[in-house]
């Protein structure tokens, strides 16, 4: 008797929602449990259940962004799978342009599908045309259901209902909708108020941070906490334009009166939206001034010649460059060299953070010459004050303030050169006005770059602000400890049990040994967010796929 060929089955499954993921059975065992018993009565034909669980709760079927969907399509190329087992063709997905994507995977491998309760064969012409049947009327139902669920919000908040989302500083939520907590109500009026009082939002900004003023705390289901972060630009721009604090509800281009109550009056709702509108005025004239471009006249190439504001426009979007000319004269002699191009708003950016950082250095002022202790004191108090004003001050005044300080960059194929005079720094610092002469002594400022030889033309890649400096997610951190605890008390039951939530926290004890100290360190890539974590159901336990899952190089 010959004996059938082993064919290994892998069962995917999935789940929308994370709602009930906790429990000790859910909508994935179910599945999984329906899919195993149908394995079993194919014993016959040689059919055995592969080990590994292909597992996707809480991701919806309209996308192929689904960790434990990739780990299938990822072991079905290396010839591991031979069949996939899935409750109903829905669960693979909902989508008839990413069934066509995984279906050349399947036909690539050799490998085929079955759904438990949907009969169909995709080695035949029919059984292609009833799945593609199938699968039209699942994206339908999944369109549909997203109209459903736009209308009934548009409807919802028509009628003022706060259809929930991040909750606004200066409300909780009581039985789904919001009432006014006293304290952060008066934060907010706190805020509005001295928004008028002060020149702008940069100035509000600075003055929030020192009166340690943060934008709203909030637990969030998994345990982590969001929120108590110094206000920045954009929040701060948001709180000031939202108009739920004069009870109103906002959804697209159109404002309704809300159910719950205001917190700031209309009069100083009106003062502030007055001042708001002057200051995006003053901007957009300041946008089409002179110098929109902040080092014109600062900076030149290598060979000397000047570097000039140009741009480029791509898909509707403007982009801003320094460009050299492709030639030059020196000494009355034409040569040619490969012009540099850098883009405006990096080098801008970086050039502000570099002379900020320095003029607010210590040692850097402490070596400053001519000086006795008292006004070295005061050098060195006014020195963060000023780097801070250079940072958040308008572009006017920055350019200003680096002309006054004599900056000079030489951008050459394989970095950048920029320095400022130490001596019209020691005008700044004391409070004189600037001088024409100068000693010839020049600080060095550090721009960091990086040589990108593709293209026509040599250009310097600049790294990022957000590169340069760690970014410490205290929720990660404190996630990467949770699952340290959440591992330990796992192994320290002596029954078996089904909590699935501390199951999926104690995998992230499992990480490289570089990803967790990266994580510490705030230098892990900006795409690594507590959720997306959280959302990895199955992290590889290989370290090189791990790095590959979670964004690393």
């Amino acid at each position: 008797m010959t004996q059938k060929k082993r064919l290994r089955c892998a069962i995917y499954t999935r789940k929308s929602t994370e709602e009930g993921l906790d429990q000790a059975f859910d909508s994935l065992d179910a599945q999984r449990e329906a899919c195993a018993a149908y394995i079993q009565s194919q014993k016959s034909e040689g059919w055995i259940l592969h080990p590994t669980l292909y597992d996707d709760g809480g991701f919806s079927g309209g996308s192929m962004e689904r960790p434990a969907l990739a780990r299938l399509l990822a072991d079905l190329r290396e010839g591991k799978v031979d069949i996939v087992i899935v409750y109903k063709v829905d669960r693979l997905t909902r989508s008839l342009n990413d069934f066509a994507r995984i279906v050349d995977v399947f036909d690539a491998a050799g490998a085929s599908f079955v759904s438990v309760t949907q009969q169909f064969n995709t080695t035949t012409s029919m059984g292609r045309l009833t799945l593609n049947v199938l699968l039209s009327f699942a994206q339908f139902e999944r369109e549909v259901i997203a109209e459903r669920i736009r209308d009934k919000i548009a409807q919802s908040k028509a009628r003022g209902i706060w259809m929930g989302g991040p909750v606004p500083l200066g409300y909780d939520v009581v039985d789904r909708k919001l009432v006014p907590n006293v304290k952060e109500a008066k934060i907010v009026e706190h805020i509005f108020q001295r928004y008028l009082a002060v020149p702008s939002v940069m100035a509000l900004m600075e003055e929030l941070k020192t009166e340690g003023i943060v934008t709203k705390r909030q637990t969030m289901r998994d345990g982590s906490v969001r929120g108590g972060q110094p206000f920045v630009r954009g929040p701060l721009h948001h709180l000031l334009a939202n108009p739920m604090y004069i009870g109103k509800i906002r959804h697209c281009d159109r404002v309704y009166d809300g159910e719950h109550p205001p917190i700031i009056d209309q009069a100083l709702w009106d003062a502030v939206q007055a001042k708001r509108a002057g200051a995006i005025g003053v901007r957009r004239e300041r946008g089409n001034s002179e110098h929109r471009s902040l080092l014109t006249g600062m900076i030149r190439d290598h060979v000397d010649r000047p570097m000039s504001p140009s741009h480029a426009v791509k898909q509707k979007r403007r982009y801003r460059y320094y460009v050299s000319s492709m030639t030059a004269v020196v000494d009355d002699a034409t040569i040619k060299a490969p012009a540099l191009r850098l883009p405006a708003a990096e080098l801008e950016q970086a050039t502000i953070d570099a002379a900020a950082s320095l003029i607010a250095d210590q040692r850097t002022i402490m070596a400053l010459p001519e000086v006795d202790a008292q006004s070295t004191r005061r050098r060195i108090d006014a020195g963060p004050a000023l780097g801070s004003a250079m940072q958040g001050g308008r572009k006017n005044e920055v350019r200003q303030s680096l002309q006054a300080l004599d900056l000079a960059i030489i951008v050459r194929p394989d970095g950048i050169e920029a320095s400022i005079s130490r001596r019209r720094l020691v005008a700044l610092l004391d409070g004189a006005p600037p001088i024409a002469e100068d000693d010839g002594a020049r600080l060095p400022l550090l721009i960091e770059t990086a040589p990108d030889k593709r293209g026509r033309n040599l250009k310097l890649v600049l790294r990022s602000h957000e590169e340069r400096k760690p970014n410490l997610d205290l929720e990660l951190v404190a996630l990467i400890r949770k699952a340290e605890a959440a591992r330990l008390q796992l192994f320290a039951q002596t029954s078996v049990t089904n909590d699935r939530t501390a199951e999926r926290v104690a995998r992230l004890a499992f990480l490289a040994p570089d990803i967790i100290t990266a994580i510490l360190e705030g230098r892990q890539p900006p795409s690594l967010t507590p959720r997306r974590l959280m959302k990895h159901a199955a992290i590889p336990l290989d370290w090189k796929d791990q790095r590959k899952a979670l964004g690393f190089r």
